[in-house]
């Protein structure tokens, strides 16, 4: 009876070794790219009395190719369909703000750049319902879970689009936000680079 182990665990060894090499960092889906994000001058904080939408002055919207193409690549333009914003508390609290979809509809050409200007990350009807709605003085001025005059919150911020070939394209960012009241309407903050 001839051992069998040797050639068996070489095999399995070679199998393992192929199975776990990937050139694709963002994942085995079929896109020929994926998206970064990066966000310019955040506010530091935002007044849920400012009667304002929650947005930023610029976001950033990298094209990255998964390969390099052997020729012109006008198809791998991407065309930003919409980006879902998720929030998450971060101050020990377990209600979070509910999640909002928006539209995108702006073109980032393949391995290039793309800024979004003023575009909304929480709509201003957001920013009266649960949980910020409890920072109101009416409301007495604290969020209940915690017994603060703030909420502070993560975003994580889904990116969705296509291709002009009718390939799906996504790209995940994130960011930090503090949610207080005062009485002024406005938002007198400072911001973050």
């Amino acid at each position: 009876m001839k051992n069998r182990f040797p050639l068996t665990a070489a095999f399995l060894a070679g199998v393992l070794a192929v199975a776990g090499c990937s050139s694709n960092t963002q994942g085995d889906d079929a896109s020929p790219v994926f998206l970064t994000v990066s966000y310019d001058e955040l506010p530091a904080a935002w007044n849920v009395n400012s009667g304002l939408m929650l947005q930023f002055d610029s976001t950033e919207l990298v094209s990255v190719l998964k390969s390099t193409p052997s020729g012109p690549t006008p198809f791998l333009d991407t065309r930003l369909e919409d980006y879902v914003v998720d929030w998450q508390r971060i101050d020990g609290g377990t209600k979070s703000p509910a999640s909002e979809t928006f539209g995108g509809n702006i073109l980032i050409p393949a391995g290039g750049t793309s800024s979004l200007s003023n575009y909304p990350y929480m709509s201003a009807s957001a920013l009266i319902r649960p949980p910020l709605d409890q920072l109101f003085p009416f409301n007495g001025g604290i969020d209940r879970e915690t017994g603060r005059s703030e909420i502070r919150c993560r975003a994580t911020v889904t990116y969705r689009g296509r291709t002009l070939s009718g390939q799906p394209v996504r790209g995940v960012g994130t960011f930090g936000m503090m949610f207080y009241y005062s009485a002024a309407t406005g938002n007198v903050v400072g911001r973050v680079n």
